[in-house]
């Protein structure tokens, strides 16, 4: 799914709102997460010069200064885990950034359920680094397919929409600090999710 990502440029999208983020801080801080397409597919379209570091969502602290980012992950979080996150970085009054690259669109629904099993097929052996369990998990005993297939069907389930990271932030609000949700184009016929949250600056 990385590699797949990485190809098709999908992570682009996310970019704008990240770079919004930044403008409230000087180095990010990845919330990291097992599994998914996360910020790896992001990391090749930013700044480079942007200083990087990374904290686990399952022993989460907003102990950093920077901006928090989450990247294709967020959906994997329970709602009380969301909440968490995204209250320790609002205490801290440190800006956050949560993108999610799937929605119920039916042209994202279409591309999540049947184009991207059939690109696994299509693509297993160019994938680096070569590996002879890919051939046979993809062709042999088709476990690939099949596994990111019904991933991609749970995944549409889980997302939270706007209105759902909207009632998640909704306890953390105070006038030093905003809240923003909602969708972009992806410029491929579908939508991102974006959440962003960051401090007011004294002129705002």
């Amino acid at each position: 799914m990385t590699w797949f990502v990485h190809k098709v440029g999908a992570a682009k999208p996310f970019v704008p709102v990240v770079e919004e983020g930044l403008s409230f801080a000087n180095q990010m801080v990845v919330i990291e997460h097992k599994g998914g397409a996360g910020f790896e597919t992001l990391n090749p379209h930013l700044d480079p010069n942007v200083a990087r570091t990374s904290v686990e969502a399952n022993n989460f602290s907003a102990d950093r200064d920077g901006l928090y980012v989450s990247v294709n992950t967020f959906h994997q979080f329970s709602g009380t885990k969301a909440h968490e996150i995204l209250k320790k970085v609002w205490e801290r009054r440190q800006p956050i950034v949560v993108v999610e690259g799937n929605n119920d669109s039916l042209w994202q629904v279409f591309g999540m359920l049947v184009i991207v099993p059939l690109t696994v097929i299509l693509t297993a052996p160019f994938v680096k680094p070569f590996r002879l369990t890919r051939i046979v998990g993809t062709y042999l005993i088709p476990v690939l397919p099949i596994v990111t297939f019904v991933d991609g069907f749970l995944a549409l389930f889980k997302l939270y929409a706007p209105q759902d990271l909207d009632e998640l932030t909704s306890g953390l609000k105070s006038s030093d600090y905003q809240w923003r949700s909602g969708k972009m184009d992806n410029g491929r016929g579908g939508k991102i999710i974006y959440l962003i949250g960051h401090p007011l600056r004294r002129t705002e």
